[in-house]
């Protein structure tokens, strides 16, 4: 066993930092169903996550075995079109404004960021 842990990979940190923002929204059960819905609309699309579970907490387990002896970046893609449909599902059930808000408690910089480089592009 090495000394350091593993981190978790990308899409247990990005569900984690929504579930921070969604569950003060809509508590650790509208949460865990939010996620859950998106991971059965995903996995529909991307067999790497048939493995994959939502916990009663709201977090992923059965990522570390995702996309067994598949190249990392069909492992990658699976994450990501997991948190693109949980937040399609956010637009679906509350609107893109609420969405964005949520997003931005849990990345503050990342629309400023975005912003400051559109309004850049324009001038």
């Amino acid at each position: 066993m090495a000394s350091g842990a593993a981190s978790p990979p990308p899409v247990a940190r990005v569900c984690d930092k929504l579930r921070a923002v969604l569950t003060t929204f809509a508590g650790v059960a509208g949460f865990r169903s939010l996620l859950a819905r998106a991971l059965t609309l995903a996995a529909a699309r991307a067999p790497e996550l048939a493995g994959v579970t939502v916990l009663e907490d709201g977090s992923l387990a059965g990522l570390e075995s995702m996309g067994g002896g598949r190249k990392k970046s069909g492992a990658g893609d699976a994450e990501q079109l997991l948190v693109a449909q949980l937040l399609d599902l956010l637009v679906t059930f509350v609107g893109e404004t609420l969405m964005l808000q949520m997003v931005s408690q849990a990345w503050p910089d990342l629309l400023a960021s975005q912003s400051r480089s559109s309004t850049q592009d324009k001038v």
